[in-house]
């Protein structure tokens, strides 16, 4: 980013408490802002953070799409004041002004360009750095010295709908020869069809963590419904329209397709794959299966079917247990770890997927 020479004059600000020495002369990437809603940083950008020591004080220097700011700072415990604030004035007429706008006049101060405190929050983990503020308005900003996120390649093609997982509740399948399905383009722009209408927006990119593999936010959503009859149309890809942070994993299954899926809170999950595969109708009746939560082994009770296989996959797709021809009613499960599984019985009569959890 090209850097501009400050309008202000900065008043240095003493420091009364030395804050961690890893934070000093160390610039931090911009990842994320909370203000009532949470935004990722655009795809492109690179707004940051550095805190310089100086003999008797420590100033505070920042980037953001266009633009940066200057401010003495001062550390009390585990709070940071800046004041005495400098910010350039270079139009910034780009799409992700926004971005801007939220980072210094939102977070770091007003539009008065008032004092403001923090309480921040300083770690260190696997070779990164990381560091959180938060204002008095319950307001953050999130940054880190990862580099920005690389994209995988797998990414970018057609995923069909196929599973929707809604907490405890049990799976929702999707078949046919045209299921809600998206097409995520190398720029990250999207078009996708869920039942009648034509749907479009684009994506940011956001760093993963030990749960996902990265993050994906929505933008910029619209709906198309010209080729729809009169009536409401269902849209099961919600998240899009209203902009949740997708946590997002890629995978290569075993059955060699590649599988997609983004999580918005745990036990909501969308489950994708980049081929349309037809699930037979679920016709098993009145079959039972218990105890739930299971422990060391998991009952099938059915009084009209006999099964032929049952199956058990983990949340991400990975199956733990196959079993043929079955000679008991009884599945031994002791030797899952505890979490949420997936159960699919086979019959004469087509395929169930239940959802169980071992305790």
């Amino acid at each position: 980013m090209k850097k501009i020479l400050l309008l202000i004059v900065i008043i240095p600000i003493l420091s009364t408490l030395a804050q961690p020495t890893g934070m000093v002369g160390e610039t931090f990437n911009l990842k994320s802002i909370v203000k009532n809603n949470k935004y990722f940083t655009p795809n492109g950008e690179s707004p940051n953070l550095t805190i310089y020591e100086l003999p008797t004080s420590h100033v505070l220097d920042a980037d953001g799409i266009n633009n940066t700011l200057n401010a003495g700072a001062s550390f009390n415990g585990n709070t940071m004041t800046l004041n005495s604030f400098g910010i350039t004035l270079q139009d910034c007429d780009e799409p992700n002004c926004y971005f801007e706008d939220l980072y210094f006049y939102e977070i770091l101060t007003n539009q008065n360009l008032e004092s403001k405190t923090f309480t921040y929050y300083y770690n260190e983990n696997n070779g990164y750095k990381y560091l959180r503020l938060k204002d008095t308005g319950n307001n953050w900003a999130n940054f880190s010295t990862e580099p920005a996120p690389e994209p995988d390649p797998m990414i970018f093609q057609t995923w069909y709908l196929y599973r929707v997982d809604v907490d405890l509740g049990d799976p929702i399948f999707y078949t046919g020869p045209n299921p809600p399905q998206i097409t995520i383009n190398q720029d990250f722009t999207y078009t996708g069809i869920e039942d009648c209408a034509v749907v479009n927006g684009d994506f940011i990119l956001g760093n993963g963590d030990e749960y996902y593999d990265f993050i994906l936010q929505s933008r910029n959503y619209a709906q198309d419904e010209t080729d729809c009859p009169p009536g409401p149309v269902t849209y099961t890809m919600w998240e899009l329209e209203i902009g949740l942070p997708l946590g997002s994993s890629l995978y290569q299954g075993n059955d060699g397709n590649e599988y997609f899926q983004f999580e918005t809170s745990p036990g909501f999950i969308s489950h994708f794959r980049n081929v349309l595969l037809s699930t037979p109708e679920n016709n098993l009746s009145g079959l039972k299966i218990f105890p739930n939560p299971a422990q060391n082994t998991l009952l099938l009770q059915s009084s009209n079917n006999d099964l032929d296989s049952v199956s058990i996959s983990d949340v991400n797709g990975r199956m733990v247990i196959s079993l043929k021809k079955l000679t008991s009613n009884e599945i031994d499960v002791s030797a899952l770890k505890p979490g949420i599984y997936f159960i699919t019985i086979q019959s004469s009569e087509g395929n169930l997927t239940k959802k169980f959890i071992k305790n």
